[in-house]
């Protein structure tokens, strides 16, 4: 089936108008499908920018390994491909000071670090979280001038910037016995404070917390869960799902009074959306979904039943509702009022004044030292960690002959070893360890080259249970579009690589991301339409 769409779905058409049961009364209840966008079976992260609805087409609740942005015009009816994110899903997005925040939830470039992405609406720059070890980056959010960020590898932790994200630092490291597992995975501004909702799976405890000063508390009378995924503000108050072993609730607090909203007990909520005139809700099942409807936020009713699709995200954006589902016909799906519709405000303010990496030139030793931990084999053991120590104080050095000083030691040698990461069939080589944190700091730094054999790698890798991977063409691919490396043997390598018959799924995400980075060119995934393009600029 993927293979089918890749060879003849035009990805960024706007899919014609579909009615399907409607229940609600008003035009901004008022559903249609609007965009199946790409192959990938899931859309969430519906957010409002720079006068378009923006998206993420990924797989949901499943490790996996691509997730692409795209813009919805609600004048024009058109879907546009924007971006691919090098992880496997992406976290709650954010608007801060007029920039556009993609957290990475599954970050594929290295184990342990959290990564993002910020836009303006037309350049994207890639950032890193440099502190703690870190799996995924769940939420961001934004409070009195300062970014925060939700981070997770076994201990749930929230850091903190006060300056737009050149510097980070963790705030709360979450108490997590050993063996255990804890990560907060939604973030909310409400009352000049901070709330989080925790993931704990082991043992009942309140999982709302709110920060007291730079600890995170829990919330006094909230009632004793496993999990908060899902928070909203609306009208004085702040709703959240509540979420037992097999119970499901929604409860609300105002910052002193907690109480439940009954007529949510025992609905699965999937997302909670606050508009003009009503709390909005999706729920889904085994075999149906719902869209709810409150204007008060306890008396609910159904808006809307979705029968072949299950709904994971909802938005209110200029008195209008959108939808994201999974599904129909595994595919992800946008839903909303037909086009024309209200156009989200100018949100929206230039990249030049973000950081960028220090440019100061490296010092020698930071080179020798990098040497040292290429030709050693202890360096690449505990997935690489002293050779991360060598290569990360690289990584912040944007200069010239930095990258071309870690590209010429992307052809080795290296050590002829092997080692067993995550389970027994994610097994990896010293040299695609270490290519893969080279290329990361060639990336990172902006400067170098990538050879163009890295992107042609044939594919050996057999599927494993966390679908991590460090092939070279998925990082060659991410590499040469943040360096920009756009001459003729890079782009035909990469149009060559489309659809190749022994690679996975997902691998196509990566090449066309880069494709569009470095071409300017949306196709997303039509893929003969990218092949005719080349050989047009080839004639």
């Amino acid at each position: 089936m993927f293979r089918t769409f890749l060879r003849s779905a035009c990805a960024a058409s706007c899919i014609g108008l579909w009615m399907i049961g409607i229940s609600a009364a008003t035009a901004s209840e008022q559903l249609v499908l609007l965009s199946q966008p790409g192959p990938w079976s899931g859309v969430s992260n519906i957010i409002a920018y720079d006068q378009k609805v923006w998206f993420v087409n990924s797989v949901k609740y499943v490790n996996h390994n691509s997730a692409d942005v795209y813009t919805y015009d609600p004048i024009s009816g058109e879907t546009q491909y924007e971006a691919h994110l090098f992880s496997q899903d992406a976290g709650h997005a954010l608007i801060a000071d007029g920039h556009l925040y993609w957290p990475f939830e599954d970050p594929r470039f290295t184990v342990g670090l959290g990564e993002y992405m910020v836009t303006d609406g037309k350049e994207w720059r890639w950032h890193t979280l440099p502190h703690g070890r870190t799996f995924h980056v769940h939420a961001m959010a934004s409070l009195n001038g300062s970014l925060y960020a939700a981070t997770s590898a076994w201990r749930a932790k929230l850091q903190i910037s006060e300056d737009q994200g050149k510097n980070w630092r963790i705030i709360h490291d979450h108490p997590t016995a050993e063996g255990r597992v804890t990560r907060i995975t939604a973030l909310k501004a409400f009352n000049n404070m901070l709330y989080a909702g925790l993931t704990d799976r082991n043992g009942d405890g309140p999982r709302l917390l709110r920060l007291d000063g730079e600890n995170l508390v829990p919330v006094d009378g909230w009632p004793d869960g496993r999990r908060v995924t899902v928070m909203a503000v609306h009208n004085g108050w702040l709703y959240a799902n509540n979420l037992g072993d097999t119970e499901s609730a929604v409860w609300r607090t105002d910052g002193s009074i907690v109480e439940p909203v009954a007529d949510l007990t025992g609905v699965a909520i999937r997302a909670l959306a606050s508009g003009p005139d009503a709390l909005w809700a999706v729920s889904a099942g085994r075999s149906r979904g719902r869209l709810w409807r409150s204007a008060d936020g306890t008396d609910w009713t159904i808006a809307h039943r979705f029968t072949e699709a299950a709904p994971m995200d909802v938005a209110v954006i200029g008195g209008d509702v959108y939808v994201g589902t999974s599904g129909p016909n595994d595919r992800g799906a946008l839903w909303g009022p037909p086009a024309p519709s209200s156009k989200p405000d100018q949100n929206r303010r230039s990249l030049g004044a973000l950081n960028r990496a220090d440019d100061a030139p490296a010092a020698p030793d930071m080179l020798a030292r990098l040497d040292d931990a290429l030709a050693d084999p202890e360096a690449y053991q505990r997935f690489g960690a002293s050779l991360r120590d060598a290569l990360w104080p690289l990584a912040y050095k944007r200069s010239e002959p930095v990258g071309a000083a870690v590209s010429e030691r992307l052809r080795g040698p290296f050590p002829n070893l092997s080692l067993q990461l995550f389970d027994e069939k994610f097994v990896v080589t010293a040299t695609d360890m270490a290519r893969w944190g080279l290329m990361r700091v060639i990336a990172m730094n902006g400067h170098g080259r990538v050879p163009v054999e890295l992107i042609e790698h044939p594919w050996r890798a057999p599927q494993n249970n966390p679908e991590k991977y460090m092939e070279p063409t998925p990082a060659a691919a991410w590499t040469v579009a943040q360096i920009g490396q756009a001459d003729a043997p890079t782009l035909q390598a990469l149009i060559n690589r489309l659809d190749a018959p022994d690679d996975p799924d997902w691998l196509a995400g990566d090449i066309i991301g880069a494709l569009t980075t470095l071409t300017g060119q949306r196709f997303g995934y039509d893929i003969p339409a990218w092949r005719a393009w080349w050989e047009d600029q080839n004639r």
